[in-house]
């Protein structure tokens, strides 16, 4: 029994490895484009919380003055 586990193991140890290895291909990574998603999202929150902290200010300074 000692010597079929041991022999199931060293054969599950031998095959396994490969299905585990990957590929040796270079990925297909487009950074530029990435880039460019992060860019125009960033952008865009960025407006966003402009334009509500400009909102806040004015509305603060209205209430202060009063």
């Amino acid at each position: 029994m000692k010597k079929t586990l041991t022999g199931l193991t060293v054969a599950l140890s031998i095959l396994g490895a490969s299905a585990w290895a990957g590929s040796l291909a270079d990925p297909n990574v487009s950074p530029q484009v990435v880039a460019q998603d992060a860019i125009d999202t960033s952008s865009k929150n960025m407006h966003e919380m402009l334009a509500i902290l400009t909102v806040t200010l004015i509305l603060t300074a209205v209430m202060t003055t009063r």
